[in-house]
């Protein structure tokens, strides 16, 4: 059943029942076996410890226990949400983001600038009412860590309050941490549901300075670790997590420190994290961002569609998402549209929510900058090949860049899909 319920009511089951906990248990304990064997041993550096990995899990059952806990808890079902992006300016020097301070400065050096786009609360507001008409009830609002943790609540409350009045089930600010005192300000504002969600991007203090330098608000890692802990406390309803793939080697890090902070909030809070987001990080073209550590992809069909053969990206893909699933048997697992529907495909026998017709840039839902066609039934081949072909990011041809590539699917047909599938 493809469904969009209330987000407090997406578990089928009562988790409480005695059977249901020992098989909870039993996943927890599958992962924590998985986890000592693997920890160290899984490495992005090296595609035959994925391989290894991969065929261990295979043969010892995580897929299947993955997949029969995914389905004992949620059934069949799997949620969307919506994305808009308010604006793009930022503060901060990710060496992954094309949108940071030194990648734009290159961009600009090397003759690619681009403006920096902010909607107008009049478009901000188009831009939500053009994702509720694909059918979502959940609205995830991104935007550029400008103009910082102090000043972000006042600035976004001016689109807030307007998004406020549409009829939303939930809101998802997926924005800059803020301090206690402006989430507090948005909550006593706001009559939506809010959920605070923002990447950790990195568990691995480490591989976290080197990807983030020293200057920018996003350079504190325990700021931002911290932010849901704020959130709560200021009376969000609920918090969201995530991981970016790709910028540490050992990749099993990441799971655990997702497990860590999850347990850390339900200790403080008796409330654990509602979505949680395991993205790879792109390798995006005609911009020099830095990602330390890319998989090779499979084989797909001239359309772009068909994935025909595995290669170490799906299969670490896939493996990810079935360990976070026995990791995290009771939160809700997000796949985005960073991948290709056939991948997707795989991953929804893991993940119990998905972006839904995505696009990462400013305006975009409303085609404010750029002409955009989404993946109808009677498009599909041709806009696939031209993704394949010509990436999103194209700054000399329109001056505009997205955030991430990503292939975004068309409600009708996926839902359709979906439905046929279940």
């Amino acid at each position: 059943m493809v469904t969009t319920r209330n987000i407090n009511k997406e578990i089928k089951v009562d988790i409480t029942n005695l059977d249901v906990q020992k098989q909870i248990n039993t996943a927890k304990m599958k992962y924590k076996k998985f986890n000592e064997m693997f920890s160290n041993k899984l490495s992005l550096a090296d595609s035959k410890t994925i391989e290894y990995a991969y065929d261990y899990a295979k043969e010892n059952g995580i897929f299947d226990m993955a997949k029969n806990i995914r389905k004992l808890l949620y059934g069949e079902d799997m949620h969307f949400y919506g994305v808009i992006y308010l604006w793009d300016k930022c503060m901060n020097n990710c060496k992954y983001c094309p949108g940071s301070v030194p990648n734009r400065q290159k961009a600009i050096k090397a003759g690619n600038a681009y403006p920096l786009r902010e909607l107008t609360v009049e478009e901000g507001v188009k831009e939500a009412i053009k994702v509720m008409e694909d059918g979502h009830k959940h609205l995830c609002i991104l935007a550029g860590s400008a103009p910082g943790p102090k000043h972000t609540p006042d600035k976004l409350l001016k689109y807030l309050k307007e998004i406020d009045k549409l009829g939303f089930e939930e809101i998802i600010l997926n924005v800059e941490p803020m301090y206690f005192e402006g989430f507090k300000k948005i909550k006593q504002e706001i009559k939506t549901p809010l959920q605070f969600r923002v990447f950790q991007e990195t568990y691995n203090k480490e591989t976290y300075l080197e990807m983030h330098g020293t200057k920018g608000t996003k350079a504190d890692y325990q700021f931002r670790y911290n932010s849901q802990e704020r959130a709560l406390n200021a009376g969000f309803d609920e918090i969201g997590l995530g991981a970016l793939f790709g910028l540490t080697e050992y990749p099993l890090d990441e799971i655990e420190g997702l497990r860590l902070h999850s347990e850390n909030l339900i200790i403080q809070f008796g409330k654990e994290p509602k979505r949680i987001c395991l993205p790879s990080a792109n390798e995006l073209e005609n911009i020099d961002v830095e990602i330390p550590y890319q998989l090779e992809k499979g084989t797909y069909s001239d359309d772009g569609l068909t994935l025909i053969k595995k290669g170490i990206y799906e299969k670490f893909n896939e493996l990810i998402y079935a360990v976070c699933r026995l990791a995290l048997p009771t939160i809700n697992i997000v796949s985005s549209e960073r991948d290709k529907s056939n991948m997707l495909q795989i991953l929804r026998d893991y993940a119990t929510c998905t972006t839904l017709n995505v696009h990462p840039g400013v305006g975009d839902n409303t085609d404010k900058y750029k002409k955009r066609e989404t993946l109808s039934s009677e498009n599909i081949t041709k806009i696939v090949n031209a993704t394949v072909q010509e990436p999103l990011i194209k700054l000399k041809k329109n001056g505009h860049f997205e955030q991430t590539t990503t292939y975004p699917r068309d409600p009708t047909t996926t839902i359709k899909e979906l439905k046929d599938n279940d």
